[in-house]
């Protein structure tokens, strides 16, 4: 990603209002790609161009945007907080699926509309850059995916196991934690067997179809005793806030196999 041209995604039915912002962005430095419907907005996320910042309206006279969120979240759930959405009245369902992610601006303030997308790809470059500079710090820590959509769960859990020695990457979503492992490698992940947007037995599934020699890495969570029988067989379940010790010596072993580190005297 570049700050010095990124690029931005118009999404807009009313020909006035897409002129209108194309040469707001085109003004302020961006290269603008247009679409006057989702499916057309869709074809540009699939396609090889890099997509920086989507800005699309979402209101109850305007549903697009949040169609093609919807669509993000399961298919470039990379972009789930590169969103700029065009509304002086959010939709009654913005709140629960952005989940203060993103914002809403009204397209009544168009340099406003420019000025947030800006800051979006701004702090995507600061996030990116801090995540690359950590992990050149220390490459001897074992990479560990923690995917679980409570997001307290997940910051004590990441902590957890940040200070049991390992790289935690942490992701809200099963579909969120399936697209990392689309292109990244890591020595163990651990995955809530409950989530809403992707559960655990879907990650494993897509591990199994995909890259099977990821499977024997899978440690799964769960917060319901039921659970148990359900997981998928011979991967380990724990209960949440139970057993921490046990789930540590099963990391330590899982990562020890796929270092091929000798086993204990």
């Amino acid at each position: 990603m570049s700050l010095s041209r990124p690029t931005v995604l118009v999404i807009h039915g009313d020909g006035d209002a897409l002129d209108l912002l194309t040469r707001m962005f085109e003004a302020s430095g961006f290269d603008v790609v247009t679409a006057v419907t989702g499916f057309r907005a869709q074809a540009h996320l699939e396609g090889d161009r890099p997509i920086d910042v989507v800005v699309a309206p979402w209101d109850l006279d305007h549903p697009v945007g949040g169609e093609v969120y919807r669509w993000a979240l399961q298919r470039r759930y990379d972009l789930r907080d590169q969103f700029v959405f065009l509304a002086a009245e959010v939709h009654p369902d913005f709140d629960r699926l952005v989940a203060g992610r993103c914002l809403a601006v009204a397209l009544a303030r168009p340099a406003e509309v420019v000025r947030v997308a800006l800051a979006a790809v701004k702090r995507r470059i600061q996030l990116e850059a801090t995540r690359d500079a950590l992990a050149e710090l220390d490459t001897s820590k074992p990479r560990l995916l923690l995917a679980d959509d409570e997001p307290v769960l997940l910051a004590v859990m990441g902590d957890f196991l940040a200070q049991s020695g390992y790289a935690v990457t942490r992701v809200e979503a099963g579909h969120a934690a399936i697209v990392l492992l689309e292109h990244e490698d890591f020595e163990a992940i651990v995955v809530d067997w409950q989530m809403d947007d992707g559960s655990g037995a879907d990650v494993y599934r897509w591990i199994l179809s995909e890259r099977p020699h990821l499977a024997e890495r899978v440690v799964f969570l769960s917060g319901r005793e039921a659970d148990d029988a359900q997981a998928a067989a011979g991967r380990p379940i724990f209960r949440k806030g139970q057993d921490s010790h046990a789930l540590i010596a099963v990391l330590h072993e899982i990562v020890r196999q796929v270092r091929g580190e000798p086993g204990p005297a």
